[in-house]
């Protein structure tokens, strides 16, 4: 695995037979965000612990056959693929105050 610091926007990602999978596009603290080619709409959410290893400014993917499409299409961030108990995406809850009527 590889600390985040080591992970920058631009860089390229290959599986680990050295074919390339694309490039970084935007890094967060567990995760990084993964473009298949330069004008494609698709993204992928990569955990920096599947990456095996950095060299000469390129990740190495210890795995790939599970990456997990990006589908959000509301700008909110997504959890990543291990994320402890959390479902979805947080929901805002409307809260009725006890004075109104119906409360």
């Amino acid at each position: 695995m590889v600390e985040q610091d080591a992970v920058r926007e631009g860089m390229v990602v290959r599986d680990m037979d050295g074919r390339k999978l694309g490039r970084v596009r935007a890094v967060g603290e567990t995760h990084f965000e993964l473009e298949p080619h330069l004008l494609s709409r698709d993204e992928y959410l990569v955990e920096l612990a599947d990456v095996r290893y950095e060299r000469d400014g390129e990740l190495y993917l210890e795995r790939t056959p599970h990456l997990l499409k990006l589908e959000d299409d509301d700008g909110g961030a997504l959890p990543p693929r291990h994320h402890n108990g959390m479902d979805s995406e947080p929901v805002n809850v409307e809260v009725l105050d006890a004075d109104q009527p119906g409360a």
